[in-house]
């Protein structure tokens, strides 16, 4: 953002993303406008052991096999077989270290407090049929933070831009809209 020149801005993070829109207020709240947190959490009650079971399989049986064993999970009902392929093909490429690296920032994330601390508009959006963070625990995340908003997506799992991008574009622009008339103020 200072490269850019950009003072502050609406933040946007989906999955790690939403881990990493967390940390970035808790760090610089005042160049944060809003947060869009996205199929995210504060803390996952099973994040160690997901974090050991995911790290080891990407170990063990390559992250081809495991892309192909979790996309049923990473998906819901409505994903397209493009977007499957899509998802498969890019977790496949991602080098198994850097997986690891980034497997232990979000599922061994504890944010309750900085989220606890969070005081701009913010939108917390969830696939209705997420199950790598399921809506119940995007209700926790809202409820941490003072007036968020939770909107769950239908028809959507883990990849909710993704797999429903016009319902999840028009959450946000509705959360823009909402939160560029707070900042007005």
């Amino acid at each position: 953002m200072d490269s850019l020149g950009i003072g502050h801005a609406h933040i946007c993070g989906l999955s790690l993303g939403g881990v990493i829109a967390i940390a970035m207020h808790a760090q610089a709240p005042d160049r944060c406008a809003s947060l869009i947190l996205a199929d995210t959490f504060a803390v996952h009650p099973d994040g160690n052991g997901i974090f050991q079971r995911s790290t080891e399989a990407s170990q063990s049986i390559g992250m081809r096999a495991l892309a192909e064993s979790r996309i049923d999970v990473l998906l819901g009902s409505e994903a397209t077989p493009a977007l499957r392929s899509e998802a498969i093909a890019t977790m496949a490429a991602i080098d198994p270290g850097a997986y690891r690296v980034g497997a232990s920032a979000v599922w061994l994330a504890d944010q309750g407090d900085r989220a606890s601390a969070i005081r701009v508009p913010t939108l917390v959006l969830c696939g209705a049929e997420d199950r790598i963070t399921p809506p119940a625990l995007s209700e926790e995340l809202a409820a941490l933070i003072p007036g968020a908003r939770l909107e769950l997506i239908a028809g959507a799992g883990h990849l909710a831009n993704a797999e429903q991008p016009a319902a999840f574009n028009a959450a946000i622009d509705r959360h823009l809209s909402t939160a560029d008339q707070k900042t007005a103020r």
